[in-house]
């Protein structure tokens, strides 16, 4: 596959996720019964991205995918003219062609051999041969009323965005304005803007006042489900503005409440952005890096021939200081561009839990926190199918049935969350669900009819505790379910998960709660970041902290340990990193860093908030320094986030004092 054609299979594939937004905003509309204009915007709406999605699959060569695109439109296309005929069924059958679309790029993309689509294709045309188009009698009798001059002026476009309206109900207005020329486009906005805000512009014709040619006028035909009394009150800033209503439209309708209107991109926003290759873009930065790191030691260099008194020398320190906040927030917007959306990653997994809910025929509602948040695409990209597993693990392993739901006291529906957040250095995903938890006792059954007794019983009469059943799921081959479902039962899963978030230096927690749920969570260490650090030594070797993790830095007395800080419990770095013990030195002086962070246990509610010192050799100083992950090593290394270049040129670890310390408490 070539270049060309792998930006066409991101294109769509991007498209795509605006569809399943689409869709869901769809399914909203129709359970909230608004108005019919939100309802035209949406299938607008999706007529132009499945028309995009089939233009860009005709010229990448994707051939499954602009026939079903092909057929979609049509649906859409036949839909747009009458929306009076919108059954909530055909949601149904739109999510199925997105669907389609999506795996047929799958599979372009993998170079695997298409299926059949037939039965979608005729799905589509029975939806096609379903939806009438034309106005009925009633809004052709409407439409012969619109004045003349503005019915020539409309585009087929316009003519039928207005059949729409009328056959929505909603009353048409001629809208008659008069500006001066000067500032005509500034008061016509304006204006534009307060009708929005009741109702629906339908079309523009300006033309100019023969008899005042510094005037320049606008009728504007307006759909709107309020009545003229409210369309009066709306334009009272506007006196040189008045308005015909047009007899017979919305007559018959009785207002419905008026919501905010939802916007929507434009297909063509989705272009205005180039693509780069990471590993170039990895580059780039860390040019970038180096260039600051020279510049900086040049600006020092420079610093030490004037006096510190000097003018020379307080201006040469602020254009460092300058240089020095300009090239980080260079490198900082770079490396943002490594950065996307979890949004759609999220969203998927939401999908893919709804299709085993229905499969298992189980009602349950998905929670989507942390859409906004974004992390390194190389993250992003391996943690997609890890999740997916989780959240079909939630639903058919996690949520009851309904009537098991009822009986525990339960709501009969069941409800999956699927949040992200940022938290210091590491990004954090959790699946949780309020099903029945993690049962021991099942656990156990399981493992002893896999041959697993040794790790399953203490003894004829005890069971392994929490936290050795916790960790017994993660095992090759275990499942607590003696045949296999469509989605699980097969002993292929959380130890693939596992193995999967591990290889990028992740890892995967999970906690439970009998009878209320259990909630499974995906740390994942940064990629590539800035970070301000403090540079200490311990054993002669170099580590670099980072600064948000620490409450503060005090020398103190090797003899007696007295410091302003004694009062907490302290932990020798050569301990926690396993380095050999230095003889006592009378005239030496160690420094206590402290750091609060939190210690989990097994369970949900298992947590504890603790603060304690650690004694290093020396401390150094600041330094913004580069962080990059150590990959699938960063598994093997617990408490150490990345490494980093510093200035002279040496590589340190830069550790996670959290993680370093939740072991020695």
């Amino acid at each position: 596959m070539d270049q060309i054609q792998r930006e066409f299979l991101i294109e769509i594939e991007e498209l795509i996720e605006h569809l399943f937004a689409d869709l869901d905003e769809l399914r909203g509309v129709a359970a909230r019964r608004l108005p019919r204009r939100h309802l035209r915007q949406l299938i607008d709406s999706l007529f132009r991205r499945v028309h995009s999605i089939k233009g860009s699959a005709a010229v990448g060569g994707l051939d499954a995918v602009n026939q079903i695109a092909h057929a979609f439109e049509t649906v859409l296309d036949k839909l747009r003219a009458s929306q009076n005929n919108f059954d909530v069924g055909l949601i149904d059958t739109f999510a199925a062609a997105t669907e389609a679309m999506g795996q047929s790029l799958s599979l372009a993309a993998g170079g695997g051999s298409q299926p059949s689509r037939q039965a979608l294709l005729e799905r589509l045309q029975t939806a096609a041969q379903s939806v009438s188009q034309g106005p009925s009698a009633n809004a052709d009798a409407i439409l012969e009323k619109i004045p003349a001059g503005i019915w020539q002026s409309l585009n087929e476009m316009e003519k039928q965005r207005l059949a729409s309206v009328v056959e929505e109900g909603s009353r048409l207005f001629v809208v008659v304005s008069s500006f001066d020329i000067t500032d005509f486009e500034v008061e016509f906005f304006r204006l534009k803007e307060k009708l929005a805000e009741e109702g629906e512009v339908v079309a523009t014709s300006p033309t100019v006042d023969e008899e005042r040619p510094e005037k320049i006028i606008f009728r504007v035909l307006y759909a709107s489900d309020g009545g003229p009394e409210k369309l009066e009150a709306s334009l009272i800033d506007f006196p040189d503005v008045s308005f015909t209503s047009i007899a017979g439209a919305g007559e018959a309708t009785s207002p419905e409440d008026i919501v905010p209107t939802s916007t929507f991109d434009s297909v063509s926003s989705l272009s205005n952005f180039v693509r780069a290759d990471l590993d170039k873009l990895d580059r780039l930065i860390s040019s970038t890096h180096d260039l600051f790191h020279t510049t900086a030691e040049a600006m020092g260099l420079s610093l030490s021939f004037h006096q510190i008194d000097s003018e020379e020398h307080r201006e040469l320190t602020a254009l460092n200081d300058q240089i020095r906040e300009r090239f980080l927030s260079v490198e900082d917007e770079m490396i943002s561009l490594r950065m996307v959306s979890l949004g759609p990653t999220l969203q998927r997994a939401a999908r893919a839990g709804r299709a085993v809910a229905l499969s298992a025929g189980k009602d349950v509602d998905f929670e989507i926190v942390g859409s906004e948040l974004r992390i390194d695409k190389l993250m992003a990209d391996a943690i997609a199918d890890p999740l997916l597993h989780l959240v079909r693990n939630a639903v058919d392993h996690g949520i009851e049935n309904a009537e098991a739901r009822a009986r525990a006291g339960k709501s009969r529906r069941g409800c999956v969350r699927i949040a992200a957040v940022s938290e210091g250095s590491q990004s954090r995903l959790s699946v949780t669900d309020d099903g029945r938890g993690i049962d021991q006792l099942e656990v156990a059954d399981a493992a002893k009819r896999l041959g697993l007794e040794g790790e399953a019983i203490v003894s004829d009469q005890e069971r392994i505790d929490i936290d050795r059943s916790l960790r017994l799921i993660f095992r090759p081959g275990f499942t607590t379910r003696e045949t296999a479902s469509e989605s699980s039962g097969r002993g292929v899963g959380l130890d693939i998960v596992e193995t999967a978030i591990e290889h990028v230096g992740g890892e995967l927690r999970v906690s439970t709660e009998s009878g209320k749920g259990t909630t499974f969570e995906i740390r994942l260490p940064v990629t590539f970041g800035l970070v301000v650090t403090n540079v200490v030594v311990s054993a002669g070797t170099r580590y670099c902290i980072p600064v948000a993790q620490t409450m503060g830095i005090d020398a103190i007395d090797l003899v007696d340990g007295a410091s302003g800080a004694n009062q907490i419990r302290q932990v020798a770095m050569r301990d926690l990193l396993g380095q050999p013990e230095e003889p006592d030195d009378e005239g030496s002086q160690l420094h206590l860093i402290t750091c609060q962070f939190t210690v989990e246990k097994a369970g949900m509610t298992g947590e504890e908030t603790k603060r304690l010192g650690i004694v290093v050799d020396r401390v150094e100083g600041p330094q913004e320094v580069l962080v990059r992950t150590l990959g699938r090593h960063a598994g093997r290394w617990y408490g150490v986030a990345g490494a980093t270049e510093l200035r002279d040129g040496t590589v340190a670890l830069v550790l996670d004092l959290p993680r370093l310390l939740t072991g020695s408490v």
